[in-house]
């Protein structure tokens, strides 16, 4: 279950107390490291799913308000992380521990991403390749392989669609290299990174790395931040999500019952700077609609 905000900022002052990091193993510390850190974001994507570094570089457009929640039984239906590329929709889930139904609700909302997708698009074949990337901070499928792949498939092995595809990564067996001592490939210190509350730790992993000192760096500035106590509340933050849909719906709405209003002005011989006072719509917009 999810840890709750009194609980966080209780975890917050303690690591602080000790001069530790928070680390990005809670969610609010994923996202925002997820959000601020785009050259590490680029290249772990890229390691990750061999999409090219420059295309998540420059392409890249966040998502996390587009698909949200449309009633009360999708509240568990809410991205850690979601955004963008030219020709791919990317989701980051990091799941700090299981529970039954995890896997349920991260391919439930991976589905509704699929679903609005689809209805916004002008063709199928232009449908973009959705990935969702689970990050788990334990071993999941009974499986000690560092980097799970699922597609659908049939009993022969043949890929349904490459449409759609879901990763799952193992922190647990990083960790465990880390503590034996073993070197550590690029991807494995960038999710390694993750989880470290060290400062001296964190600075040694991550010296000479463009990346890595990136990442090092603004976790440093959300754990000596005053702000950052107060900053995990799921459901505000939902709620922020839930409203900024609803604002744009609103304004959507009121736009096209301008134009509506314009267009039966306009039948009855209206002038066209006459329509614009009435509605509030420019010129240009007025006249589109004739």
């Amino acid at each position: 279950m999810p840890i709750t905000k009194k609980r966080f900022d209780e975890i917050v002052k303690e690591l602080r107390r000790k001069g530790e990091i928070v680390p990005a193993t809670y969610d609010c510390i994923f996202k925002a490291i997820m959000k601020k850190c785009p050259k590490y974001r680029a290249d772990l994507t890229s390691r990750l799913t061999g999409i090219p570094k420059n295309l998540i570089l420059n392409t890249y457009q966040e998502k996390n308000t587009e698909y949200v929640v449309d009633n009360a039984l999708e509240k568990g239906k809410v991205s850690d992380v979601l955004f963008g590329l030219e020709g791919y929709i990317i989701n980051y889930e990091f799941n700090n521990r299981n529970w039954d139904g995890l896997i349920e609700r991260n391919d439930a909302y991976l589905g509704k991403v699929k679903n609005d997708v689809m209805s916004k698009v002008k063709s199928y074949a232009s449908i973009p390749k959705i990935i969702q990337i689970n990050i788990n901070n334990f071993y999941c499928f009974l499986s000690r392989d560092n980097l799970l792949e699922f597609k659908s498939r049939d009993k022969y092995g043949i890929i349904e669609s490459d449409k759609w595809g879901k990763l799952y990564i193992n922190l647990k067996l990083i960790r465990e290299k880390y503590k034996r001592g073993l070197n550590l490939s690029k991807l494995e210190k960038e999710l390694l990174i993750l989880t470290l509350t060290n400062v001296e730790e964190i600075n040694k992993l991550a010296k000479g790395d463009e990346e890595l000192m990136e990442v090092a760096k603004e976790l440093k500035n959300l754990s000596y931040d005053i702000d950052t106590i107060g900053l995990y509340d799921e459901e505000e933050e939902r709620k922020r999500i839930e409203n900024t849909k609803l604002i744009n719906a609103e304004e959507k709405g009121a736009k096209d019952e301008k134009k509506s209003i314009a267009k039966n002005l306009l039948k009855d011989g209206l002038p066209i700077p006459k329509i614009c006072e009435y509605t509030g719509l420019s010129k240009s917009q007025v006249t589109m609609l004739m």
